[in-house]
């Protein structure tokens, strides 16, 4: 199961804390061997057997994503940023600067600034929202047979440069694997709904929404949205398709929190490579 750190935010100088659980599943498919979609003209939405291959596609790059990553090491700043009850303006919160490495399927994150100070210096306590699995467990859900997410066509779309096909998609409360918890107070497995954005041809996927809806207002929490955009990143002279930018936005229904999160700096991460996180001591 990989897992969504506490998201705190403070309300009323008390602290408010919302656990998101996703529990991941990996999907097997193979490769369709032919071309998913050939380009018809104008917008016209492909038959249904066409989108039956499109989706097949996704299903099978979606299955496959992680398990196909290298090991690597990147770069993530997210911006902090925060409003009142409605999200008219926002008020620059912290800028966090972390070292991401991703190794063997999994993420581990080592606080580096904030602020542009080091986090030795910076004694930094204040986390309104901290996420993670921003590399395929999303998208791992979304597609896992046993979600069994309903999908139906939105439409073709310019997504930087290329034209993708859209579906929607939303998965009811009954196979849901999103889970909220409002510190050990109250617990909701609750549904959620979303799109994602792929090329038509290969199945690769380039942009994935999900927001949270019937939410009970035990947890404290009216929405919470994310959208990951991923484009080609050269890791080892290899092209891979990998997280570029994430948004995750929070409505607690007093004030809004909102990350903005950009990945740079890629390269691989040797299985031999040392790497000492913050201020720990190197090994002896």
């Amino acid at each position: 199961m990989s897992r969504i750190p506490p998201v705190t935010t403070k309300q009323s100088r008390e602290v408010y804390q919302l656990r998101i659980f996703w529990c991941v599943t990996a999907i097997a498919a193979a490769l369709l061997a032919k071309p998913l979609w050939s380009q018809e003209t104008g917008n016209a939405p492909p038959s249904e057997s066409a989108r039956e291959r499109i989706l097949d596609g996704m299903r099978a790059y979606a299955g496959n994503y992680i398990s196909n990553l290298p090991n690597f090491i990147c770069q993530q700043t997210t911006q902090q940023l925060e409003a009142g009850k409605k999200p008219t303006k926002w008020k620059k919160g912290d800028t966090i600067v972390s070292k991401l490495v991703f190794s063997e399927g999994h993420e581990k994150r080592s606080l580096e600034s904030v602020n542009d100070k080091p986090a030795q210096a910076s004694h930094f306590v204040r986390r309104p929202l901290v996420t993670e699995g921003e590399f395929g467990v999303l998208l791992a859900n979304v597609f896992d047979e046993k979600t069994q997410a309903v999908f139906s066509w939105s439409g073709w779309q310019m997504l930087r440069g290329r034209r993708v096909a859209v579906f929607d998609f939303d998965v009811v409360k009954e196979h849901s694997t999103l889970r909220l918890s409002l510190s050990d107070l109250a617990h909701a497995t609750v549904p959620y709904r979303g799109s994602v954005s792929a090329d038509p041809s290969t199945g690769e996927v380039l942009q994935i929404t999900s927001s949270a809806y019937d939410i009970p207002t035990a947890v404290q929490t009216r929405s919470i949205a994310t959208t990951i955009d991923y484009n080609p990143v050269s890791i080892g002279g290899r092209d891979y398709l990998l997280p570029v930018e994430a948004s995750v936005l929070l409505d607690t229904g007093a004030h809004h929190v909102w990350n903005r999160m950009e990945f740079r700096g890629y390269r691989k991460f040797e299985a031999d490579s040392t790497i000492i996180f913050g201020s720990e001591a190197p090994p002896r």
